[in-house]
């Protein structure tokens, strides 16, 4: 069972959000690290975050930007189209 957080407040922290679930709550000024494991946002508020991807969400996103920059720009622009499309039909 993840670690949930629910209607909580975090500033200035660095939160590490593999495994867990977060709802409703609000993050101000945080250091939010994604590595690739499995997680929930759903509700929340962000002010004055930072993102960063470690591990396999890392390689990930490297991996789009190289192929974006090598002939790859339609399949990552679709990829992007087809994730606006999906979160307005939710």
């Amino acid at each position: 069972m993840p670690d949930l957080y629910e209607n909580q407040t975090f500033e200035d922290e660095t939160i590490q959000l593999d495994g867990k679930e977060y709802l409703n709550c609000t993050f101000r000024r945080c250091r939010l690290q994604y590595g690739g494991a499995a997680l929930k946002l759903e509700g929340n508020n962000f002010s004055q975050c930072t993102w960063e991807f470690t591990d396999a969400a890392g390689r990930t996103v490297n991996f789009m930007m190289a192929l974006y920059h090598q002939g790859g720009r339609e399949l990552i622009e679709q990829t992007f189209e087809n994730i606006r499309k999906a979160r307005l039909s939710e």
